[in-house]
């Protein structure tokens, strides 16, 4: 038995043992493996769901995704801790070669460039996220994360308006 031929067994033994409302959500989304589409097609048709309602779901993908709720998880983790230190980086990066350039004023306002940029990213994936429910916990590092980096913004551009004005 060939790797791919096991896997799409293995896929239909979970599809075979999981609620036919989460298989219908699975079938909604995009991004699977060829043998994993078919088999999930053939399970969901096995439950008696005909192939034109499979076929009008899978043509509205795109639709749905779009639709969606963005991921808290990806909200905290990826535009806050990550973007965070790819920010920093970014950031340290552009001070060092504008500073090398034009001196501490112009490192301090490639930082608050960069800044800017996140918290404009940030904002936006923030606003995107609270149309949709998220916990209290979720919402408030959400409003910390905004928060925080406003004020760090707020701070370098002060500390650029000194450099440029003292």
């Amino acid at each position: 038995m060939t790797d791919i031929t096991a896997q799409a067994e293995m896929a239909r033994r979970r599809f075979a043992e999981t609620d036919t409302g989460v298989l219908r959500e699975m079938w909604s989304a995009d991004g699977r493996m060829d043998w994993a589409e078919l088999a999930l097609r053939g399970e969901l048709m096995n439950r008696g769901i005909g192939a034109g309602e499979l076929d009008a779901i899978a043509a509205r993908r795109a639709e749905i995704a779009r639709d969606a709720p963005p991921s808290v998880r990806d909200t905290l983790w990826l535009y806050g801790l990550v973007g965070r230190v790819a920010t920093l980086c970014v950031s340290v990066l552009a001070f060092l070669l504008l500073r090398a350039i034009g001196g501490a004023g112009m490192g301090l306002l490639g930082v608050v460039i960069v800044l800017s940029a996140y918290v404009f990213v940030l904002l936006r994936r923030t606003q995107l996220q609270q149309k949709h429910p998220a916990g209290n916990a979720a919402t408030f590092a959400m409003a910390w994360q905004v928060g925080e980096a406003c004020l760090i913004l707020l701070g370098f551009v002060v500390a650029m308006l000194f450099a440029f004005l003292g």
